[in-house]
């Protein structure tokens, strides 16, 4: 009786949660190739780790990276930065578009109508449709 080995393969899924796939990453910033993506990691001191042959980044590490970048492009562009950013990160959509000053609702110029009448079969489905909302 040896050693048993232990069976790596049943942990893989818990050691690479937390990681993003270097080809996930060139895909993120429109990169062809694995080689550019390496080297603006390198240039932007990203950790790329070599898991046997696959290569991976810490996704949280690629998070802060553009979080970063959002903000000091935030402090930069607008009066109320810290508005922007709180908005962002609470992911509310109205309110981030009312703290960079744009507008929320904007209403159409043109009225729109329908070129020929709708059959019956659309006008019974559409009138299903409002009885029911």
């Amino acid at each position: 009786m040896g050693l048993q080995r232990p069976d790596f393969n049943q942990y893989e899924g818990i050691m690479t949660s937390n990681l993003m796939k270097l080809s996930e990453l060139a895909t993120l910033l429109d990169y062809l190739d694995t080689r550019s993506t390496i080297n603006w990691c390198k240039k932007n001191n990203i950790l790329v780790a070599h898991v046997g042959k696959a290569k991976y980044v810490a996704s949280e590490q690629i998070e802060m990276f553009f979080d970063g970048k959002f903000k000091r492009f935030a402090h930069h562009h607008y009066p109320s930065p810290d508005k922007v950013i709180d908005a962002y990160t609470a992911d509310n959509k109205v309110e981030l578009s009312e703290s960079m000053g744009e507008p929320v609702e904007k209403r159409a110029k043109k009225k729109y109508t329908a070129k020929k009448e709708m059959s019956k079969a659309a006008l019974d489905f559409m009138n299903s449709i409002n009885k029911s909302a």
